[in-house]
């Protein structure tokens, strides 16, 4: 069967999330004790590391989604509330790309719930063995878009402890740019 969508988890996946946040909140916490705050760089760090939510999309995202974009559907399915997904894709310039955007405020379940997965597909109007699903977190992405039927796409790329034991993904990629090749493999 011929793909026909291509679903996203949004942070670490699509957005650097942890890693422009750890940078930033670096940066701010440095300027801020050089202009005479009383606490530590670390304290200032950690406060800032804990409420700084500004982030942008990784390297060629853009470019590949907008590609991708001209021959199929592509959705997100995400943990984070609706408020924090639809604020990360606007300050991002993701925010026309993508429908559905599921969050957790739509089902009222995290991933692995399939919730999230089934209630994207019936949006999308589209069968599950249509759909890859490309997502960053192996217990919590792939394993549960597996049971829902998808192709399963691990973004290596965004793990935080990434291991091999734990990858049951159908592809897995290094940068997101590889993505073409997963998608050209899964039309043939």
């Amino acid at each position: 069967m011929a793909l026909k969508a291509i679903l996203f988890d949004l942070d670490n996946t699509l957005l650097d999330f942890s890693g422009f946040k750890r940078e930033s909140a670096f940066a701010a916490a440095k300027a801020m004790k050089k202009a005479g705050i009383t606490l530590t760089e670390k304290d200032l760090y950690e406060r800032i590391f804990k409420e700084y939510d500004c982030i942008k999309p990784r390297q060629k995202v853009i470019q590949v989604l907008s590609s991708l974009k001209r021959k199929y559907k592509l959705g997100i399915v995400t943990d984070a509330p609706r408020e924090k997904a639809w604020q990360r894709l606007v300050l991002s310039g993701l925010d026309a790309l993508f429908y559905p955007v599921v969050t957790y405020n739509d089902t009222l379940e995290h991933k692995p719930s399939l919730k999230p997965f089934e209630l994207a597909l019936f949006l999308m109007k589209v069968k599950p063995e249509e759909v890859l699903f490309v997502g960053d977190n192996p217990e919590r992405d792939t394993i549960s878009a597996k049971k829902v039927g998808l192709h399963t796409c691990l973004a290596e790329y965004g793990c935080i402890d990434y291991s091999e034991e734990l990858n049951v993904a159908d592809f897995t990629i290094k940068r997101f740019e590889e993505l073409r090749g997963t998608v050209n493999t899964l039309d043939d």
